[in-house]
């Protein structure tokens, strides 16, 4: 106890020194600590809107749709499976889609896209789609044949509220055919890629025109009460299906975001390897003036008997008292700046367009856990613990009696 108020001591008798060394790390923390909650909680976003809007948890398909979606390559009879997994306590919902390629048609341009014919009430319960909507709504008003396309899409075809576009398709058979819809919504996501491409439509519509009856399905979207267990949900869940039917979880469908998730993870790491890498330098030349400048201290402490060892656990606490001082310093700072940020979050619009091509917000949320604070504070006594080992061979070439025989 007493090398550590010693310790404690040493560090504030040059308190200039000591205090841009703390500044140093306190700066590199809040730096290192603010990126990282903005990264993660871009991509924490980016899977959510995913999940939200795009691929929900869990997708079911029949076996090499996702490589061949044709028209012909669709489940029937799901009622023979689905309502035993909407039974399992992990399963919210579901949301059986007809799912195909179609052509939309204004009276000025053309356009390929994918088609979904959903039940409304089922769909509102897995997706948020129905909260993206900017105009009209969501399949709320009485109509037959309503479609509801993004914003882009209605500005490429000049498409507006009430407008007709026809949609061509091929309906169970194969044999082409189509019919004339009417503009019932307008949505916008984040995603220019997913709105470019999708648009919905009823069930009972889509079924009268293209043959299909209501336990046919090319795709059944299942959303979960959280994200946690997937692979355990997952193996769950195809134990129910039949032979010829597969089902993926969302990072399966989109092994981009999953891959997105675990380099974010790495290249912070190596983030704030680097900056306590470079932080160490500082804290190394540090404790090497401050052990030159008490250099006939030292060697006085040791002629009387000091022991080496109590020398280098003082060292060792003096770099840790550094260290820790300034980490501290700048993750309280860092946690008052995600807080603060993450209210209201961080308004970038001026590169709303080039963001959702990746299909990003504009709006970014900083986010972090409780986790990587503990984890930086490992760290950080890690990198005290190795900066003093210079420091402490230093010490440890000193010989009191030339030291004291020295001018």
């Amino acid at each position: 106890m007493e090398i550590i108020k010693i310790a404690w001591r040493n560090i504030w008798r040059n308190p200039t020194r000591s205090l841009v060394v703390i500044i140093a790390v306190c700066f590199g923390m809040v730096g290192g600590g603010f990126s990282t909650a903005v990264m993660v909680g871009a991509v924490n976003q980016r899977i959510e809107k995913a999940i939200n809007n795009e691929s929900s948890h869990f997708q079911i398909h029949k076996k090499g749709f996702l490589d061949n979606p044709e028209i012909g390559n669709y489940m029937s009879d799901v009622n023979a499976f689905l309502p035993e997994i909407l039974k399992k306590p992990f399963v919210e919902a579901g949301s059986s889609r007809l799912k195909i390629d179609c052509s939309i048609a204004s009276p000025y341009q053309n356009t390929g896209a994918i088609l979904l014919a959903i039940n409304p009430e089922d769909e509102i319960r897995v997706t948020e789609l129905e909260n993206a909507i900017v105009e009209g709504d969501f399949f709320k008003t009485d109509g037959k044949n309503q479609v509801i396309l993004s914003s882009s899409m209605a500005d490429k075809l000049k498409l507006k509220m009430r407008s007709k576009p026809v949609l061509t398709f091929l309906d169970v058979n194969a044999d082409l055919t189509g019919g004339a819809f009417r503009v019932a919504g307008i949505y916008h996501t984040d995603n220019q890629m997913f709105d470019d491409m999708h648009i919905f439509v009823k069930r009972a519509d889509f079924e009268s025109i293209a043959g299909f009856i209501p336990t046919d399905a090319h795709e059944i979207a299942l959303r979960f009460t959280d994200n946690e267990n997937l692979t355990s949900r997952s193996e769950e869940i195809q134990a129910i299906l039949p032979e010829s039917i597969d089902g993926k979880n969302w990072k399966a469908i989109n092994p981009d975001l999953g891959m997105m998730n675990m380099m974010t993870e790495q290249f912070l790491w190596y983030l704030v390897a680097i900056i306590m890498f470079a932080l160490a330098f500082g804290i190394i030349n540090t404790m090497l003036m401050s052990i030159l400048e008490r250099k006939k201290e030292l060697g006085m402490l040791m002629a009387v008997g000091m022991h080496q060892g109590k020398i280098r656990r003082m060292i060792i606490w003096e770099t840790i008292f550094l260290t820790l001082i300034g980490s501290f310093a700048g993750l309280l700072i860092n946690q008052i700046l995600v807080s603060l940020t993450a209210k209201n979050g961080i308004n970038l619009s001026a590169y709303a367009e080039g963001f959702s091509s990746f299909g990003f917000s504009a709006v970014l949320y900083p986010e972090i856990s409780l986790n990587f604070y503990l984890q930086i504070v490992a760290l950080v006594i890690v990198t005290a613990l190795v900066a003093a080992i210079f420091p402490i061979i230093r010490a440890g070439k000193m010989k009191p009696a030339e030291i004291i025989s020295s001018n």
